[in-house]
């Protein structure tokens, strides 16, 4: 196969590659860029830690967008290719189509370790640097909140009120703070000075009052007490609600380390480690579908159309939905102990490559796979019934 064949399909399939990805990345994150966009429009958080937040939660989408694209890339180039019939003129110059092939298997190959990289490292330093920013975010809340003059009910069983804040800056002066944190516990809290810091051991935003009393009433005994202080820290607890958020966001972003030390530990207390176990290998099993979807992109691509882009992405749909139910029913089989752990991650590589291997050599024979015709006809006649009603209209 020549270097300007070769080139010349892989630039078609790249370009297209990296469209799908962007814009199938954007889909999936749509959910938490609007949970995002409302940090800066109800807490007052910055463009920029925001972008930082999205850089960090990308790697969790991307593992799966990698391998999505390049099915869609591959669908569509070939697609347009055969419909355009580069593919027959190709052939009649002696290019066969496991020639044709390997510029896409070249691709799916780099794009498996470009998603097994971001399984192994991008996961976990996205975890740390979303927790990392989920802090800073905290301590500049603190600073925004606590407003002179002004009830802060913003902190999940606390009111603030500061009297005065002398400089723009971190200490305030006449603090009062109602505190109903702890079950049947009242305290009532009144201080002269308060200065804010920042702990980073306990990544926690600290209010240190200075000369003051708290007034506690505990319901349940109905007794009072008056304590004096010189000094007294209280935990406003900012970076647990932004890590309760961080957890909602990334409900399955563990990185691999942090899947095995659960597994050990659930397996100390005598528990079950199916799910968890399923959980690690679909995360070695997922990169490679990479080269699966290449392998059946390829034949699925050249299959006789009117529109082949159309097609396309009506193929990419069925075998994404086909993939990820097989990927869903082999997890709850293994979760049930139905079938090895192992083979939930890899049943459906298995399955589908087996397949996309056959479709593979009946195209390479310019045998054509039977189904694949009848659906392209039935997309062709939708297609022309639905030209034509608009022409109508």
């Amino acid at each position: 196969m020549k270097k300007t064949t070769f080139f010349y399909v892989l630039k078609e399939v790249l370009h297209l590659f990296f469209i799908g990805l962007m814009t199938l990345t954007i889909i999936l994150l749509m959910d938490k860029i609007f949970k995002l966009i409302e940090l800066i429009v109800t807490r007052g958080t910055s463009v920029t830690h925001i972008l930082r937040l999205l850089m960090f939660i990308a790697p969790s989408f991307l593992i799966f967008t990698i391998p999505m694209s390049i099915l869609l890339a591959t669908l569509l180039s070939f697609g347009r290719l055969s419909s355009d019939n580069e593919i027959t003129a190709l052939k009649a110059s002696g290019v066969s189509l496991y020639q044709l092939f390997w510029p896409i298997i070249c691709l799916a190959v780099v794009a498996y370790f470009v998603t097994t990289f971001l399984v192994l490292y991008g996961l976990p330093w996205g975890n740390r640097g979303f927790i990392n920013t989920l802090y800073v975010i905290a301590q500049t809340k603190a600073d925004i909140d606590l407003k002179e003059r002004v009830f802060n009910d913003d902190f999940e069983g606390l009111v603030v009120y500061v009297d005065k804040v002398p400089t723009q800056g971190r200490k305030m002066e006449g603090v009062l703070i109602h505190d109903e944190r702890e079950e049947g516990k009242s305290n009532t809290i009144f201080s002269t000075e308060g200065y804010l810091f920042n702990d980073p051991k306990s990544q926690e935003v600290v209010l240190r009052l200075v000369h003051g009393e708290i007034h506690r009433f505990e319901l349940k005994t109905q007794t009072y007490h008056r304590i004096q202080f010189d000094t007294y820290d209280l935990k406003l607890e900012l970076a647990k609600t932004f890590e309760a958020i961080g957890r909602k966001l990334k409900e399955h972003e563990m990185s691999i380390d942090e899947i095995e030390a659960k597994i050990d530990r659930l397996k100390k207390a005598g528990e079950d480690t199916a799910s968890q176990e399923v959980e690690f290998h679909k995360r070695f099993s997922v990169p490679f579908a990479c080269i699966v979807f290449a392998i059946i992109g390829v034949p699925l691509g050249i299959q006789p159309s009117r529109s082949g882009r159309s097609h396309g992405f009506v193929f990419s749909i069925l075998i994404f939905l086909a993939y990820y139910i097989s990927l869903t029913a082999s997890e709850t089989f293994a979760v049930r102990r139905m079938i090895p752990p192992f083979l939930a991650g890899w049943a459906p590589n298995v399955l589908f490559g087996s397949f996309g291997i056959y479709l593979l050599v009946k195209a390479a024979n310019d045998s054509p796979f039977g189904p694949s015709l009848w659906l392209n006809q039935l997309l062709d006649f939708v297609q022309e019934k639905w030209r034509q009603f608009f022409e109508n209209v």
